[in-house]
Protein backbone atom coordinates (compact mmCIF):
# COMPACT_ATOMS: atom_id res chain seq x y z
CA UNK A 1 0.00 0.00 0.00
CA UNK A 2 2.65 2.34 0.46
CA UNK A 3 3.29 2.51 -3.00
CA UNK A 4 -0.25 2.46 -4.08
CA UNK A 5 -0.05 -1.41 -4.59
CA UNK A 6 -2.24 -3.77 -3.30
CA UNK A 7 -3.61 -7.38 -4.80
CA UNK A 8 -5.34 -9.74 -3.77
CA UNK A 9 -6.46 -11.43 -6.80
CA UNK A 10 -8.19 -14.45 -5.26
CA UNK A 11 -10.77 -11.86 -3.23
CA UNK A 12 -11.45 -10.17 -6.19
CA UNK A 13 -13.48 -12.92 -7.75
CA UNK A 14 -17.32 -11.40 -8.12
CA UNK A 15 -18.90 -14.89 -6.91
CA UNK A 16 -16.68 -14.94 -3.90
CA UNK A 17 -17.52 -10.86 -2.91
CA UNK A 18 -21.34 -11.42 -3.88
CA UNK A 19 -21.74 -14.59 -1.51
CA UNK A 20 -18.95 -12.86 1.13
CA UNK A 21 -21.45 -9.31 1.31
CA UNK A 22 -24.43 -11.87 1.37
CA UNK A 23 -23.12 -13.33 5.04
CA UNK A 24 -24.48 -11.97 7.94
CA UNK A 25 -22.35 -9.77 10.14
CA UNK A 26 -22.18 -12.99 12.91
CA UNK A 27 -20.33 -15.08 9.67
CA UNK A 28 -17.96 -12.54 8.93
CA UNK A 29 -16.52 -11.36 12.16
CA UNK A 30 -16.34 -13.26 15.61
CA UNK A 31 -15.14 -10.18 18.71
CA UNK A 32 -12.31 -9.26 17.12
CA UNK A 33 -11.66 -11.65 14.47
CA UNK A 34 -12.41 -10.42 10.91
CA UNK A 35 -12.85 -12.87 8.16
CA UNK A 36 -13.89 -15.32 10.46
CA UNK A 37 -15.70 -17.78 7.77
CA UNK A 38 -13.19 -17.85 5.79
CA UNK A 39 -10.13 -18.67 8.37
CA UNK A 40 -12.70 -21.37 9.50
CA UNK A 41 -12.65 -22.95 6.07
CA UNK A 42 -9.17 -22.78 5.71
CA UNK A 43 -7.84 -24.21 8.77
CA UNK A 44 -7.49 -27.74 7.12
CA UNK A 45 -5.15 -25.81 4.85
CA UNK A 46 -2.83 -23.54 6.80
CA UNK A 47 -1.58 -23.86 9.80
CA UNK A 48 -3.07 -21.50 13.13
CA UNK A 49 0.44 -19.41 12.79
CA UNK A 50 -0.68 -17.98 9.31
CA UNK A 51 -4.25 -17.27 10.07
CA UNK A 52 -3.76 -16.04 13.23
CA UNK A 53 -0.87 -13.56 12.55
CA UNK A 54 -1.37 -9.79 12.65
CA UNK A 55 -1.51 -7.84 9.26
CA UNK A 56 1.43 -8.06 7.16
CA UNK A 57 2.60 -5.97 4.40
CA UNK A 58 5.08 -6.20 1.55
CA UNK A 59 7.81 -4.25 0.69
CA UNK A 60 7.94 -3.80 -3.46
CA UNK A 61 11.99 -2.74 -4.60
CA UNK A 62 10.40 0.14 -6.77
CA UNK A 63 14.07 1.72 -5.87
CA UNK A 64 15.88 -0.92 -7.49
CA UNK A 65 13.59 -1.61 -10.04
CA UNK A 66 14.70 1.96 -11.57
CA UNK A 67 18.14 1.68 -11.00
CA UNK A 68 17.82 -1.95 -12.82
CA UNK A 69 15.28 -3.77 -15.00
CA UNK A 70 13.00 -0.31 -15.04
CA UNK A 71 15.68 2.30 -15.57
CA UNK A 72 14.65 2.61 -19.25
CA UNK A 73 11.62 3.22 -18.26
CA UNK A 74 12.70 6.17 -15.51
CA UNK A 75 14.96 8.01 -18.60
CA UNK A 76 11.87 7.66 -20.60
CA UNK A 77 9.34 9.70 -18.03
CA UNK A 78 12.64 12.69 -18.66
CA UNK A 79 12.11 12.07 -22.51
CA UNK A 80 9.17 11.10 -24.89
CA UNK A 81 6.72 10.52 -21.96
CA UNK A 82 3.20 11.76 -22.16
CA UNK A 83 4.03 13.25 -18.81
CA UNK A 84 7.02 15.07 -20.78
CA UNK A 85 4.51 15.80 -23.14
CA UNK A 86 2.30 17.74 -21.15
CA UNK A 87 5.00 20.87 -19.96
CA UNK A 88 3.83 20.35 -16.24
CA UNK A 89 7.07 19.90 -14.96
CA UNK A 90 10.57 21.14 -15.73
CA UNK A 91 12.24 18.45 -17.90
CA UNK A 92 15.88 19.24 -16.13
CA UNK A 93 14.60 18.90 -12.89
CA UNK A 94 13.27 15.10 -13.92
CA UNK A 95 16.23 14.63 -15.17
CA UNK A 96 17.99 15.77 -12.08
CA UNK A 97 15.83 13.02 -10.14
CA UNK A 98 16.55 10.48 -12.17
CA UNK A 99 20.18 10.94 -12.40
CA UNK A 100 20.19 11.03 -8.33
CA UNK A 101 17.94 8.30 -8.22
CA UNK A 102 20.33 6.03 -10.16
CA UNK A 103 23.43 7.26 -9.05
CA UNK A 104 22.43 6.36 -5.57
CA UNK A 105 22.85 9.82 -4.71
CA UNK A 106 19.03 10.13 -3.55
CA UNK A 107 16.33 8.00 -3.43
CA UNK A 108 13.17 9.03 -5.18
CA UNK A 109 12.06 5.51 -5.96
CA UNK A 110 8.52 5.73 -4.55
CA UNK A 111 8.46 9.38 -7.07
CA UNK A 112 9.86 7.73 -10.16
CA UNK A 113 6.62 4.99 -9.86
CA UNK A 114 4.23 7.60 -8.94
CA UNK A 115 5.33 9.49 -12.09
CA UNK A 116 5.43 6.66 -14.27
CA UNK A 117 1.77 5.44 -13.28
CA UNK A 118 1.11 9.48 -14.18
CA UNK A 119 2.68 9.09 -17.25
CA UNK A 120 1.17 5.62 -18.07
CA UNK A 121 -2.63 6.98 -17.09
CA UNK A 122 -1.75 9.91 -19.57
CA UNK A 123 -1.00 7.71 -22.40
CA UNK A 124 -3.97 5.60 -21.74
CA UNK A 125 -6.14 8.44 -22.19
CA UNK A 126 -4.71 10.66 -24.79
CA UNK A 127 -2.62 7.58 -26.87
CA UNK A 128 0.41 9.93 -26.01
CA UNK A 129 4.18 9.44 -25.41
CA UNK A 130 4.62 6.04 -26.70
CA UNK A 131 7.20 6.81 -29.62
Amino acid sequence: MAVGLEVREPLLDHHLVEFGARLPVAMRVRGATGKWLMKRAMRRYLPDEILTRRKMGFVTPVSAWFRGPLAAEARHIVRGSALGETGWFDAKALESIVDEHQSGRSDHGRLLWQLLMLDRSLGHLFGAGRG
